[in-house]
Formats: structure tokens, sequence, C-alpha cells
């Protein structure tokens, strides 16, 4: 089962296999497929999603994987000079620009498939919310649908420590939020996890 939760990022719901042929209809509605951007998720690289490269093109939808190795994700070190670090006022900028580069070269790597045609984002992880600092910064023209899987949109609350040092704040106060448009859908997917417990 996934869901799909509410906030003033995002609208999410529970869905069932008839919301993930409605999901799935997003990406095949058009005739000619418009192509995927896959944004990896922190700490994986785009070996990772080979799996769902393959799913998309027995779908017909070709895609294209952000070029991300494991070993990437260290630049990441850089904000720990950051006083911004320590406080938890982290800014994406300038630490991911080098994430943001790799998005660019892969939507414009599959901007060359899509013939004029749009694109999907499908982002995992760190790699959903990512792609919303990209879209503030890069502009959303030739983007029709950001697809998120298990993106956390929200920072934690007040008394949580932030394991993004206020990036996630960033993102919330400075990044466009996830308004289900015409021009721009957002389809954000949790995994629930439900543990019983017994009296």
């Amino acid at each position: 089962m996934a869901i799909m939760v509410s906030s003033s990022s995002c609208t999410y719901s529970l869905f069932s296999t008839t919301s993930y042929n409605t999901i799935r209809g997003e990406f095949e509605s058009s005739s000619n497929h418009r192509p995927a951007v896959i944004l990896p998720g922190l700490g994986n690289n785009s070996g990772d999603y080979h799996k769902l490269q393959v799913s998309l093109k027995q779908h017909g939808i070709p895609s294209v994987v952000a070029k991300v190795s494991r070993l990437d994700w260290f630049r990441n070190a850089a904000g720990l000079v950051d006083p911004n670090y320590w406080q938890g006022t982290l800014r994406p900028r300038p630490v991911l620009d080098w994430y943001l580069n790799r998005i660019d070269q892969a939507i414009q790597e599959a901007k060359e498939q899509s013939q004029g045609e749009s694109l999907s984002l499908i982002g995992h992880s760190a790699g959903g919310w990512l792609a919303r600092v990209y879209m503030e910064n890069y502009g959303v023209s030739h983007i029709s649908l950001l697809l998120t899987l298990g993106t956390p949109h929200l920072p934690p609350p007040k008394g949580v420590i932030d394991q993004t040092r206020g990036l996630l704040n960033y993102v919330e106060q400075h990044c466009s939020k996830a308004v289900y448009t015409p021009q721009l859908k957002y389809v954000c997917i949790l995994k629930v996890l439900l543990s019983l417990a017994t009296p």
C-alpha cells in the first residue's frame, strides 16, 4: 500500500491500484511518451535505478538518470565549514550545486529525446526536494510532472533535530509549493510502515 499525505507542500492521499493506473496514465497519456529524468536519493548512485529505467522502457517511456556516484555525496561535507550548517540554517547553494548541475545535465540529455515535448522528473528521497530547488532556480517551462518517491517535503517539527541542517526549512520557505496545476502536476508517493502493538 502507498500513501499520499496532505501538507502545504504536497497533496497526498491513500491510493490503490486504481490510483496507480491514474498515475501511470500521467506518464502514458502522451502518444510520444515524454521522457523521464530520474533523480537519485541521498547516498544512491545512478546504477541503483536501472530496474526503474527498464520498467519505464517496457511502458514506452524513455528515461535518463542523473549521473551520481556514491562518492559524489561526500561533496556535501563542504557544508561542514559553513556556520549555517551548525546553526541549522544551511542553504542548498552552493553546497548542492554539484547535484543541481547533474540534474541540469540529465535534463538537457532528456530534452534531446523529447523533441520539444515536456519532461517528467522522478525524484527519489532527497532527489524529490532537490528537484524543487532545481525548478526554483532553473525554471519549470520544460517540466510537466514531478513524481517524488519517499521524499520528505516538510522540515521536522520544532524540537526535532533536522538531519538536513536546515535544507528542508529552506525548501519549504523559498521554493514554490507543490500545487497541482494543469501545466505542472505533482505526485508524491510515500511508503507506510504499519506496526501492531500487542497489549
